[in-house]
């Protein structure tokens, strides 16, 4: 039997042959082991959602821009250059001499076909592409787009996992079962899938970025307990495990050959609170819960300390108020308002929980002994992740934990789908909605950059303050540990992780 990992390399052989190019020679000797706690759903860029896939997507395929580390600015990717007219209608892009993990060129007909599918109707990000409504090719390595209205993002946008350039013949020849072994030009190219267990990627031999990745091929293991990641990483079977328990970080920081990091990414962890049933449709209750929740205490008890309180369900990003405040603790502020919105006892509630996530529970447990202060009872419902995501999607609960990250460095992305309505989430399924905030989302993506449109954003941050449709909580930090030969790891502020860079210094 041909193990699968080899069996990879020969179909990749067979098709650098076909194209009569030569690969460098590939060598097996470093393997870097990485303990996630999440399995892709898909490696289709326009039709996924979820942080295993696009952690996953972004190791495998390029964009033509990228976030900085510093999730500040955008750098280089497929494109090594790019102007952008003053009016902002004109983007072109100058690409570099890049090729896909089979060896073939990387060409502006695959970025104008990948754009196009992105924007398209099959997409569930085309909102955020398809206001671009013209290409021109000027050349193999040079392409134009353009826009018949003014949309801010649009350029921003561009950085987007969704929008990773495939390669258009491949693609179309394969169709769906493309995505099965995917051809990219990111740093690394999948080797075998075994759902639920483990992702292995060997190195790109074509990556455009010389001499990297630096080890040969990585392996995520898809470990859902915190703590059983730990464990992995002090048996010494993997090198890196992300979001270990938080009150492990110390324990494992102070053992030898292990070391730890953390990193308050653009994240926020709130709960989502249904205003079509009552009593969520009163604003005034919306705030008691606010006022009820000691932010402080859940960030020493739940976070152990690692994060900040939140003031909103926006990550502090690009445009954040340094000015606004998070609600707070006032229990007998919280009981007045209940008394006035009409529940001077308080009510009874459902809050639904997602069981494989520690801090999402642990918060609950304290939310639940918090709210009963103020008369608020609690019944606490356990829920599979993807049960307890169809479950808010669908509408069908009254209170849910949860959170949300920012996958781009501009606020537009993460401000639509927490508080716009109707949009793609309707307030992050609350169906919370305020017109003026509505109309600024709309004003802002139009407006340049500047501090007018800086202002717009503070405004509707300020307003999703106020009408809280959520229960904010707090900014949680992002953590992780590794062995200590494992030189170059660290999370960016977009929350995901690149393996380019990284080395094993054994």
């Amino acid at each position: 039997m041909i193990p699968k990992l080899k069996f990879r390399s020969l179909l990749m052989a067979t098709a650098v042959a076909a194209t009569g190019l030569t690969a460098p020679a590939a060598s097996w000797a470093e393997t870097l082991r990485v303990a996630m706690g999440y399995d892709p759903v898909s490696l289709d860029p326009i039709a996924t959602s979820d942080n295993g896939s696009i952690w996953t997507q972004l190791l495998i395929y390029d964009t033509l821009i990228r976030p900085d580390k510093s999730g500040t600015g955008l750098e280089p990717g497929l494109a090594e250059s790019w102007t952008v007219s003053e009016d902002g209608l004109t983007l072109t892009f100058k690409l570099r001499d890049a090729k896909f993990s089979d060896g073939s060129p990387v060409t502006a007909e695959d970025v104008q076909y990948s754009i196009e599918r992105a924007g398209s109707k099959a997409s569930g990000w085309g909102r955020f592409f398809n206001p671009i409504t013209g290409f021109e090719i000027v050349s193999d390595h040079e392409i134009v787009m353009t826009l018949d209205k003014p949309f801010t993002p649009a350029f921003n946008n561009l950085a987007l996992f969704a929008a990773a350039i495939l390669p258009k013949k491949l693609l179309e020849e394969k169709g769906e079962t493309f995505f099965d072994a995917p051809v990219g030009s990111g740093p690394f190219v999948m080797a075998d899938w075994t759902r639920g267990a483990s992702i292995t990627l060997e190195k790109n031999p074509y990556y455009w970025q010389a001499g990297k990745p630096a080890v040969d091929e990585a392996v995520l293991e898809v470990v859902t307990e915190p703590s059983a990641r730990a464990i992995k990483l002090e048996a010494g079977e993997v090198d890196v495990a992300l979001d270990p328990p938080l009150n492990q970080l110390d324990a494992l920081a102070a053992k030898d050959g292990i070391t730890t990091g953390e990193v308050i990414p653009y994240r926020a962890d709130f709960v989502l609170m249904n205003t079509t049933r009552e009593p969520f449709g009163d604003v005034r209750v919306r705030q008691a819960l606010n006022y009820a929740v000691d932010k402080e205490a859940l960030v020493k008890g739940v976070l152990y300390g690692r994060g900040k309180p939140a003031a909103s369900a926006m990550p502090v990003m690009k445009y954040a108020d340094p000015g606004l405040a998070p609600y707070p603790y006032d229990p007998a502020k919280a009981k007045a308002l209940l008394a006035e919105a009409g529940y001077p006892d308080g009510f009874e509630a459902e809050l639904v929980v997602d069981s494989g996530k520690a801090t999402s529970r642990n918060a609950a447990i304290a939310l639940q002994a918090m709210l009963q202060q103020v008369g608020v009872r609690l019944k606490v419902q356990m829920l599979e992740s993807g049960t307890q995501w169809q479950t808010t999607k669908a509408g069908n609960y009254d209170m849910a934990v949860s959170y949300t990250t920012s996958d781009t460095i501009d606020p537009d992305q993460i401000i639509g789908f927490v508080a716009v309505n109707p949009e793609r989430a309707n307030a992050y399924h609350t169906q919370w909605q305020d017109e003026r905030l509505n109309a600024l989302y709309a004003e802002e993506r139009r407006t340049v950059n500047s501090p007018e449109r800086e202002a717009m954003f503070q405004e509707m941050v300020q307003r999703l303050h106020d009408g809280a449709p959520f229960v904010f909580l707090f900014h949680p930090a992002t953590a992780w540990a590794e062995r200590d030969y494992v030189k170059g790891f660290e999370i960016l502020p977009t929350s995901n992780f690149r393996l380019e860079d990284v080395t094993l210094d054994k």
